[in-house]
Order: structure tokens, then sequence, then C-alpha cells
């Protein structure tokens, strides 16, 4: 992995530079990473590589900080799979696009950033576009699984993911990787190109990709007494195309980043001894984005940035069964973001400068659908506006000479925002002490929020109900004589609910990094973590809604007729139905409209039971990362190991009182225990390696099905690089480097889940069939 060996504040190398690029995490531009004390983690493109994975999409599953149970692309073709820990997995089945899930939540509670800004949404999963951006296109994926909404505002819970790109000043490379499936033959073919040219004030930058990848079908699997076949991975064709440069003038320096993308996806679900039931999935989505800024620098730290941001992503989606009509869905999905911030030196200590960063933005989502029988609105918009800021006190520095403490630095950072239906506040502490050379401890809390997703606003168009139900909290003395005991009239709410408010969490790490001087090369960093999100978004279970105490808030006891009127008449309503004993024989009844329920039907309802999305739940988690980086001399080469981890302790959701239900360790939750290693070796243009996935067991908790113990999935990459250049003396080859890497080498299938709809969890254990890829570059011209 691409891990720096750290300098320490206080080194001439670890003092602030100004004009030096934006650090992950920092509102600070050019502030060295040895002043965080935030935990960080770096993948690179040879990682990617290394990985055997087709796509970065399929790349985010090696990260063990990472679980993709409600956004990966196997959603497209698992509709009905669903995951517990969200509920973006029912809207993803047309959408089909991966996001980043870190510390095992749901993917609403990671921020993922492009070059340290925001990126657009698509349709309803409101999924980050990871997916088309080519890995050829990628530096390195910066990874803080720590609370950041002091920095960077809503969503960054369980922290922030930026992607970072390549922008070369000079010269053209050209990248062709073929991939074959050993199993069934499935072939993916990838060719991309990557130019730039500088002058001495300014440089642009370009590069066009191709993407094409066949289906993966596996053998049919037996659920419930009949044979399924699902593509597990969609067939996909993917263009894009992106661009940028900069340009000084002066002071001040302009740049542009633009993208361009269009992915289609096709796949089926295939029921052999019912292909009436067989379905078949589309989606298209294209989007384009400009990313502005304007950087003035002004003497030593001082500087203002001006960012203002566009994108848009539009879907449409279409399912059809081999009999029916197909149903069809469009999304238009647009982000704009304007922000104004800048940074100075305030004055110096003896330990070195105290630096504050302060700004203010604006920013304006909206989603547009035509698919009313799911929403009965066209879309919706959320408008925020927001002031932040950042200060970095060094309180000791090394030529202070205090004895176990090279470094101390302490920083703070706040954020107010004002989302229009709810405001919120955010800070932030950290603490970074380097007791010596080898030695740093480091600790951070942080109020972080998000906020609800579009789906549990107006996802679910709202629909209510009338029926006979028993009420734990019904007061003997108002019972119904006509009704049985305990029993009483009810009126359900359904739905989607516009009336959510944000949700808060508190965040702590604490961690070490190791840097042994006795052993060099070495770098070990571990971290302890812990969130609480409180008012966390969730719909109760009808039964839930008359038996648990804290969930009585959000129903309405001994309603007036006005209050049922409301109800009913909310334009936002789309069906209303009753099934009451007594009433119409006791039959189904329909309504076309509020004026058709009859006031002798709604005199009797004694309690509105909200079941719509609601503020309810309290969601904890806590665990411990693992990270380690070894490089030393071996055979004449260099050879390394990496190994990465994360261990989750707790993750576990609960309504007020009521007993905690665990998230953990179950059919579609993140397993306990994941690893990531690589050992490899290279000497004079040849390096040879393995990298290693490990997942822990889990249980198969299925609801209906019995408890049976699934086992752990171990799998092993094998690659080779050669550098044609070096290895050989014709001019023609200068430059140019030839991959093999052979994905699941031992060609290992997942557990086996008993009537399973693909026959293994496909979120613990994603579709991974022994793949080899051959992949081919070429530089012209640059350094």
């Amino acid at each position: 992995m691409s891990r720096d060996r750290p300098a320490v504040p206080g080194d001439g190398e670890a003092e602030p530079e100004a004009g030096a690029i934006i650090v992950t995490g920092s509102l600070i531009r050019g502030l060295p990473r040895e002043y965080m004390a935030s935990p960080v983690f770096t993948r690179d493109r040879i990682d990617i590589n290394r990985s055997g994975a087709g796509s970065t999409a399929e790349f985010l599953l090696t990260i063990p900080q990472n679980f993709t149970g409600d956004l990966s692309e196997f959603a497209t073709t698992g509709a009905g799979i669903g995951s517990p820990l969200g509920d973006a997995t029912t809207y993803n089945q047309f959408d089909g696009f991966a996001g980043f899930a870190l510390r095992g939540l749901a993917s609403d509670a990671t921020l993922t950033l492009l070059n340290g800004r925001r990126m657009p949404s698509v349709g309803m999963t409101e999924s980050p576009t990871v997916s088309v951006l080519p890995s050829m296109l990628i530096e390195r994926i910066d990874i803080i699984p720590d609370g950041a909404s002091a920095t960077y505002g809503a969503d960054a819970v369980a922290g922030v993911v930026n992607i970072v790109t390549r922008k070369p000043k000079q010269g053209l490379e050209v990248e062709i990787r073929n991939a074959m499936t050993t199993e069934t033959g499935k072939t993916s073919l990838q060719a991309s190109a990557l130019a730039g040219h500088s002058w001495s004030s300014g440089s642009i930058y370009g590069m066009a990709m191709y993407q094409k990848r066949a289906p993966f079908t596996r053998d049919p699997v037996r659920v419930s007494d009949e044979y399924l076949q699902i593509d597990e991975l969609p067939d996909e064709l993917l263009t894009g195309f992106y661009a940028g440069g900069q340009q000084s003038f002066g002071d001040f320096t302009y740049s542009l980043d633009a993208s361009y993308f269009e992915r289609e996806r096709r796949s089926q679900q295939r029921y052999l001894d019912e292909p009436q039931y067989n379905r078949r999935f589309h989606t298209g989505t294209s989007g384009y984005s400009f990313y502005n800024n304007l950087h003035w620098q002004g003497r030593g730290l001082t500087a203002i940035d001006l960012y203002v941001d566009y994108g848009r992503n539009d879907t449409n989606s279409d399912s059809r069964r081999a009999t029916g009509s197909p149903s069809f869905r469009n999304y238009s999905n647009t982000l704009f973001v304007a922000e104004l911030h800048g940074q100075t030196q305030l004055f110096r200590l003896p330990a070195g400068p105290v630096i504050a960063a302060a700004g203010a933005q604006y920013r304006a989502e909206t989603l547009w659908t035509d698919a009313r029988i799911f929403f009965n609105r066209s879309g919706g918009s959320r408008k925020t506006k927001s002031v932040f800021g950042e200060v970095n006190v060094p309180l000791v520095g090394v030529d202070q000479a205090v004895p176990l403490v090279r470094s101390l630095t302490l920083s703070a950072a706040g954020r107010y925002e004002d989302l229009g239906f709810d405001t919120a506040f955010s800070p932030k502490l950290g603490l970074r002490w380097q007791v010596d050379r080898s030695i740093a401890l480091r600790g951070t809390y942080a109020r972080s929020f998000l906020v609800p997703r579009f789906r549990s606003t107006i996802g679910i168009a709202e629909q209510v109900s009338i029926g006979l139900y028993p009420y734990k909290f019904l007061d003997p003395a108002l019972q119904n004589p006509a009704l049985p005991a305990g029993q009483t009239l009810v009126m359900y709410r359904a739905g989607a609910n516009p009336a959510l408010k944000t949700q808060n969490a508190d965040t702590f790490t604490i961690g070490a990094d190791l840097t042994p001087a006795f052993i060099p090369g070495l770098t070990i960093k571990a971290d302890y973590y812990r969130i609480k999100i409180t008012g966390r978004v969730g719909k109760p279970t009808p039964d839930d809604s008359l038996s648990v105490a804290d969930l009585q808030i959000f129903n309405t006891r001994n309603p007036s007729m006005a209050q049922l009127q409301a109800v009913l008449g909310n334009p936002d309503v789309f069906r209303r139905f009753a099934e009451v004993p007594g009433y119409n024989g006791g039959e189904l009844t329909f309504f076309d409209n509020a004026g058709q329920v009859p006031t002798s039907l709604l005199s009797q309802i004694q309690l509105i039971a909200d079941i719509r999305s609601q503020n309810f739940a309290i969601e904890s988690t806590d665990g411990i990362d693992l990270d380690l980086d070894y490089k030393t001399r071996l055979f004449g080469g260099t050879a390394s190991f990496t190994l990465s981890g994360q261990y989750i302790l707790n993750l576990a959701l609960k309504a007020g009182g009521a007993t905690a239900i665990s998230r953990l360790d179950g059919y579609a939750k993140p397993a306990d225990l994941r690893f990531n290693g690589t050992i490899a070796w290279g000497r004079n243009g040849f390096s040879i390696g393995s990298m290693i996935n490990y997942v822990d067991g889990f249980v198969d908790d299925r609801a209906g099905q019995p408890r049976r113990r699934v086992g752990s999935f171990t799998t092993a990459s094998l690659f080779a690089s050669f550098d044609l250049g070096r290895l050989s003396r014709a001019s023609w080859l200068r430059d140019t480097t030839l991959e093999l890497v052979v994905a699941n080498v031992f060609d290992r299938v997942q557990p086996r889940i008993v009537d399973g709809v693909v026959g293994y969890d496909p979120y613990n254990n994603p579709p991974n069939p022994r793949t080899v890829a051959v992949t081919l570059s070429k530089r012209f011209g640059g350094p």
C-alpha cells in the first residue's frame, strides 16, 4: 500500500507549505498528515491492479473498513435479497451503483469525495458515481474512518473517502486490459488513454476510456424447491471522458476539472421451472460534472479559494417479466456547490505557526423522477447554507526539547449548517502526541450528522389503512365494548416521511503510529473507534408500533375527526383502504378519495399509528483497525509486506429503551473480522507477489430458516509485472509494462447458503470468479 514513513512536526520537511495540495481531512491547504489526529489509510492504483479487480467498484470490496451492504453492483440483479443495513438496495436494483459504507454502517453514513469535492448522486440510492471511475485515472484513495462533518458537512459520520485523480503534466499513456474468467469464459475489455501537456504557467490533461464486460452467470441454484439462475455480474458497456487544466496569472491560479460518462447495464433473473416469471433489468446512466477553482496565493501560508461546482446524472431504468407490462423509472440528480474559504497564519508559537482556515458554502441538491406510483411527487430539493472553520495549534515542538514530547499538536474545527428543514452544529477536537521518532499517539472526538435521503422523505408515497389490532397501551376505560378485549380500531400511516430531521452522531477514535527504529522500514497503525448515532432513520414495524413504549411518541391516541381527515386528505396519499369486521362484510375495501371513508367508521378509530420512516433508532458500533507496512532489501531487490484489517466489536440498533438488535455477523450483515494483505518482491523491472483477502464466518440468521454457521472465505490473487523497457534493449519497448494478474487463483467458491437466492451471501462474499487478466501499458514522452 502507498504509505509513507511519517515525518515529525518540527522537522524541516513537515513544516506547512504554501500552495501545497489539499490534504484529505483538513481545510488547511498543505497541512502535513503528521499534524493530523485522525486515522488515514491510503490505497493507490498499484493496489487496484494487484487485487485483480475488474473495476473500481470491485476493488471497494477488498477494503476491510468498507462493507457495501446496501450499495453494491450485485444489487442490480439481486432484487429481493436486500441488506438489513440500509434501504438503498431496493432502489439499487435499478440504479446498480456501488459505493462506500465504512464501519459496517449503511452507505448514507459515509461521504465520498472526488479531489476533495462532493460528487453528484445517482437515482434514489443517492450513490456517488464511483462505479464509473476508471482505475487508470486514480492516483490514490484516502480513507479517513472518523467523524468529519466539522470539515466536510453532512454525512461524514463513519468517515470520508477522497478519491484523488491523476493529472499528468506531460506525455501520453495508453493502457489495455483484457480479462477472462476460467469458469464461464466471461470476458472483459478495458482501453484507456491519458495525456497531459504543460507550459511555464499552466497545464492541461485529458483522458478517454472504454470498458465492455460480458455477464457472469453460474449454474442455477435450487431455492424453495425451484431452480433460479441470476446474472451475478451484469453485462456492461461504459465510456468516459475526463479533462482539465490550470492557468496561473500572477498570484492567481484558475483550474477546471470536467467529466462525462455513459453506462449501459443489462442482466436477467431466470426461473427455470416457471419461465413466465423471468425478469430482465436494464439501466442507462449518463452524467457530467464541472469543478472550478480560483486560488489566490498570498504571502506565506495566506491563501483564498473560490469553488463553484455543478454536476448532473440522468438515469433511465426498466424491468420486465416474460409476461406483463414493463416497469419504467427515470431520474435526474443535480448538485450545485459554491464555496469560499481562506487560510492564514495567525501568529507563531515556539513550536510552530498557528494556522486558521474559515469559509462559507452554499449547496443545492435536487432529484426529479417520473415514477409517481412510488413517490407520488416529481421529486424534491435540498438547499444548505454553512459556515465553518478550523485551527491547528502546535503546542510543543522538537526544538523545545521537552522530555517524552517530541511534538504535541492540537486541532479544532467546527461547522454550522442550515438545511432548511433543520440545523446542525458539528465540532471536532483532535490531539496528536509524538512521543519520539518511533511512537505517536493520537485521538479525536467529533459530533457529526447525516441528513435523511430523498428515498426516506419522498421515496414511497403514503398509504393509509384501517384495521382491528391488539394495542398494548389501550386504556381499559376506553375499551370499545363491541370489540374483543385489548383490541382497537387503528389507522396506519405507511410510506416516506417529509418531516424527518437530521441524525446526530458522536464519534471517538484513539490510535497509535509506530515506526520502530530497530526495525527499519516497518510502520504500524492501530486504532480503536466508537460511533453512536441518535435519531437514526428507520421504519417501525406494525407490531412494534403497537407494543413498544418508545414508539408511542409517533402515534396519536384518541384522534379527533379533524386529525383523521387531515391524514386521509394528505395529497401525498395514493391509497386508502380498510379491512374491518362489521364493515362491508369484513371485506378489503378501497376508497378512491378521503370523502368516501364513512364518518361512522372514522368515529370508532382510537389510534393513528405512524409507521412511516421515523427518527426513532439508536445505532452504535465500535471496533479496532490495524494497518501494517514493511519494506526491506531481499535477494538484491525490494520485498514488501502489508496487512490491513478491521475487527468490529459491536454493531447494534435499538429503539429507545428497547433491547438492542445486533446487526453483525449475519446474512447480508458485516462479518466481524476482515483482512487484506499483500506480499511482493521486485528487482530490475520485475516484480511478483500475492494479495490475500479474508472474510470471517458468520451465522445465517434469515427469518424462517434454521440458524446455520457459515464458514470463513479466503481468496488470493497472484500478480507479476514486467518493465519491458528495462528487461529488453529494444527501443520500441521503452516505457512499456506488461502485468499479469490471476484473481482468486485457487478458484475458491463462496460458502454455501442453503436456499439462498444465489447460493451464498453476495454482500460479505461478492462474486469473485477466478479471472486471468493481462494489462499492457505504454508511455510516450513525459518524465
